[in-house]
């Protein structure tokens, strides 16, 4: 059972940042219909990509989700996170993309004028 501040529409997003693994993504699950496996990928993508600091990476999971509801919304079964083969690849990249603060410990990793 998930403790109701967590669910809270009162919790902000910087004590989200700081919940326990299981609170954050059960956040997610409520919110957004995110299951742990496509938390982990997710989590895993934006590490990979050099997002290292915790922190940072639940900020940009809770931006691109947000961003993916706002854009599709919710299916009849309350989900958003049906992307298919490679899709969530996909948009977190075209996510990442236009997001222009991604900053890791040793570089940027935003797009540079060109």
């Amino acid at each position: 059972m998930i403790p109701t501040f967590v669910t809270s529409p009162t919790i902000t997003s910087a004590e989200l940042q700081h919940l326990p693994d299981i609170l954050f993504v059960s956040y997610c699950f409520e919110a957004f219909g995110l299951n742990r496996g496509i938390y982990n990928t997710i989590d895993q993508w934006l590490y990979d990509f050099g997002c290292a600091h915790i922190v940072h990476r639940r900020h940009i999971i809770l931006a691109f989700l947000e961003e993916m509801q706002s854009k599709f919304g919710r299916d009849n079964n309350g989900t958003i996170l049906r992307f298919g083969k490679g899709g969530l690849t996909k948009q977190l990249y075209d996510f990442i993309s236009s997001y222009s603060f991604i900053e890791t410990e040793t570089t940027t990793k935003s797009s540079s004028p060109t």
